[in-house]
């Protein structure tokens, strides 16, 4: 649940950007892309010490207020990169001929640019769940009991004397079933935004 409501709260932060980048012309969109990029490249340990310290001094360590903006902050360049690409696949003309039949930006953007992009931003937040679900390192790293997630519960089946196998095939089964059920529910969204500007 947590991660949803995180990637809930990112995409709410990423269509803006990733509208703005997409119908702003100039070389500032892809500058600002590139950076986003390159914040994704950095490997977590790089960062972990003062994260860890950030969140200790600011009393979001093992809480579930900071791991949800930790799994916010991690997917967003995967949000607004993806989103992106969805939007530019719109055409600007019939923008256009919103605003001149007198659509404010506000109407542009719900009833215009979201119901033709529905099915991108349905694949990716169906991914950015994904990603989040699966996020060990940080969730490890930065929660303990308070705000454990199901990747350190699975993780704690793994002890000195060795593994738990029963009980760490049945957490992962557990694990992996609505994200299963999930995929599953959204297929028709999730094939039609993956193919999204494929064929012209």
């Amino acid at each position: 649940m947590l991660s949803v409501g995180a990637n809930v709260v990112g995409l709410l932060f990423a269509v803006p950007a990733a509208w703005a980048m997409a119908f702003a012309p100039g070389k500032r969109a892809k500058d600002l892309l590139l950076w986003m990029l390159s914040t994704k490249m950095m490997p977590g340990v790089g960062v972990l010490v003062p994260i860890y310290l950030l969140f200790r001094d600011m009393g979001l360590l093992d809480s579930l207020w900071g791991i949800g903006l930790v799994l916010m902050l991690l997917n967003l360049p995967i949000l607004v990169w993806m989103l992106y690409t969805y939007f530019k696949e719109i055409p600007a003309e019939i923008l256009e001929a919103a605003r001149v039949d007198g659509a404010s930006l506000y109407d542009e953007i719900v009833y215009v640019l979201t119901p033709m992009a529905t099915p991108g931003i349905a694949s990716t937040m169906l991914l950015a769940i994904i990603l989040s679900w699966n996020e060990a390192f940080w969730t490890l790293n930065l929660a303990t009991s308070n705000a454990a997630p199901l990747t350190a519960f699975i993780a704690s089946y793994s002890a000195p004397e060795g593994f738990f196998w029963a009980k760490l095939s049945a957490a992962s089964t557990l694990a992996i079933a609505p994200i299963l059920v999930l995929g599953w529910i959204s297929q028709k969204q999730l094939v039609r935004g993956l193919t999204f500007g494929a064929v012209k």
